[in-house]
């Protein structure tokens, strides 16, 4: 049944035309051209090493991408529904108001990415998201070195899910929300070593192979919130903790 339902939302990927939908209602901020820090000297063999990357300027969502905004391309034939639309948490989950402003979960590789396209935007890149999430000035969590649940959602705060509009205090350099926590988020980016290289392959949407994820979740701890820490996932592979957020480019 689960391969049914991957297969369908695929033909709706494959065959709706790439049309923009006009959304208005879906913040972005602005994250400035120039060098960051990616990765760490200190942390798992994965993040190694640190190194300096510099990036045109792009647009990142202000939040995750809700049920509510999620919705409205299923509701427009353009994006497919959730695998699931429970959760561990919640029996009525997707599609239930109470939950409209929660992040989208049970969401697949392409179905991400497929929303995105669909919004005018695309899938981060692990580069994109990781300054997006840190600034320049080599932080552990978007907004410090040390975490508590004041900041983020993550193992032992709220035991589910939360508004992707809560943690005003947990906001990155850019003012970008939930990037620690919460929900895993979805980028474009193939998981491959450090350092990291645009042009090496590991951007190829039509490559086969793991998809990075990042931020961590609510069902896991406070090293798998940080902004440095790398995870990866088969893009058939969905969860009721995996979400994402979109990007774009900006113009000169």
């Amino acid at each position: 049944m689960a391969l049914f339902a991957i297969l369908a939302g695929w033909f709706i990927i494959l065959n709706f035309p790439h049309k923009v939908a006009l959304t208005p209602d879906v913040p972005m901020v602005r994250v400035p051209v120039g060098e960051f820090t990616m990765g760490s000297d200190t942390g798992n063999a994965d993040e190694k090493p640190a190194h300096k990357i510099v990036l045109n300027s792009f647009y990142m969502d202000k939040y995750e991408v809700t049920n509510a905004a999620y919705k409205v391309c299923v509701d427009a034939s353009a994006c497919a529904p959730p695998m699931k639309v429970s959760s561990s948490t919640h029996q009525d989950y997707f599609g239930n108001l109470t939950f409209a402003n929660y992040p989208v979960v049970n969401i697949y590789w392409a179905q991400a990415e497929r929303y995105c396209l669909w919004r005018g935007g695309r899938l981060p890149t692990e580069a994109e998201w990781e300054k997006a999430a840190r600034g320049v000035d080599g932080r552990i969590y978007p907004w410090g070195n040390t975490i508590d649940c004041k900041h983020a959602n993550y193992l032992g705060c709220v035991e589910g899910p939360s508004s992707v509009f809560d943690f005003d205090i947990g906001q990155s350099p850019y003012g970008v929300y939930g990037m620690a926590g919460n929900v895993w988020e979805w980028v474009s980016t193939l998981y491959k070593p450090y350092p990291y290289s645009a042009i090496d392959g590991r951007e190829d949407l039509n490559a086969n192979g793991a998809r990075v994820v990042r931020g961590g979740s609510w069902k896991l701890g406070a090293t798998e919130a940080s902004s440095i820490y790398r995870a990866k996932l088969l893009p058939i592979a969905y969860d009721d903790n995996t979400g994402f957020r979109c990007a774009r480019d900006a113009t000169p």
